[in-house]
């Protein structure tokens, strides 16, 4: 059993609050939770994170938020990697996960957000060619605030933008507010 999985069913069934920033308890519960995997002789948690298994982690409630808390508990570049790189082949099966990595983590920049330059950039190739693939509107909609005007230097997404954009207001609200014209 996966030792994240575990918390993460217990935060579930104990009802603690996964809410980013909450300011009522700031995930007090679960935190700590996360914090002993560290000090307790479990996996790390990127070890954890690393081996979890995609489809049993999308089936727990509010699975998206307890995500971006345990990989904000990741400070290092070199976990982070590690955990993104397990992640990466199976992307194409779970593109909500896709989705959630690249707008809270992606989007951030390396800078920001704990991770290598070349992981970053695989993540978004890989999350264009998904993009391109499935046309899902929240992935699309991520990628353009992720990438801004250079969407237009992916000719396939930037079809794909246009496209969506005809139906979508979330797409022409992204593009108008990062891209200026990108369109």
């Amino acid at each position: 059993m996966n030792a994240f999985l575990e918390i993460l069913r217990k935060a579930s069934q104990e009802r603690w609050c996964v809410t980013p920033f909450c300011t009522t308890c700031g995930n007090r519960d679960y935190r700590a939770a996360l914090r002993r995997m560290e000090s307790d002789g479990s996996p790390r948690l990127a070890e954890s994170l690393s081996n979890v298994n995609l489809v049993d982690l999308c089936r727990i409630p509010e699975w998206d938020d307890a995500l971006r808390i345990a990989l904000g508990e990741i400070t290092d570049a070199a976990q982070m990697d590690e955990v993104l790189n397990a992640w990466l082949p199976a992307i194409k099966q779970h593109v909500a996960v896709a989705d959630v990595i690249l707008f809270y983590f992606v989007r951030r920049g390396a800078l920001f957000a704990p991770m290598s330059i070349e992981v970053l950039r695989m993540w978004v190739d890989a999350c264009v060619d998904l993009a391109c693939e499935t046309h899902n509107e929240s992935l699309v909609e991520s990628l353009v605030y992720t990438l801004g005007r250079r969407v237009e230097n992916a000719p396939e997404l930037h079809r794909v933008v246009k496209l969506i954009s005809g139906s979508s207001q979330k797409i022409r609200l992204a593009v108008e507010r990062s891209c200026s014209g990108a369109q």
